[in-house]
């Protein structure tokens, strides 16, 4: 009964495996994130001018949030590093949809 329970245990590690090593991200997946990192760097660029403090803000921490999941997506870090990169970006892109929300506000109810 043991050796059963035993051959179960192998066949199932072995399935474990092979499933965790089919995570990885899809390719469309990744090509939007880089078209969407290369729009937002593009309007970061071209409309500096017009855009005003928390504007650059908004766009500088949504810009810097995408990077971040697209090295974290890529990078073979350790799994600490892992946890961290995916606070950094977590954090970033909260912060620019507060900055988002506090133009919004200020755009329109002040």
């Amino acid at each position: 009964m043991s050796t059963q329970y035993k051959k179960i245990q192998k066949k199932n590690a072995a399935q474990d495996t092979a499933a965790k090593s089919n995570l990885k991200p899809k390719a469309s997946r990744d090509l939007l994130l880089i078209f969407l990192i290369v729009f937002t760097v593009l309007i970061l660029v071209l409309a500096w001018s017009n855009l005003d403090d928390l504007g650059r803000g908004m766009y500088a921490c949504l810009s810097v949030g995408m990077i971040v999941v697209y090295v974290n997506r890529h990078a073979n870090f350790s799994d600490k590093v892992h946890k961290i990169l995916i606070g950094v970006s977590l954090f970033t892109l909260c912060a620019s949809i507060g900055l988002l929300g506090l133009s919004v506000y200020n755009q329109f109810f002040m």
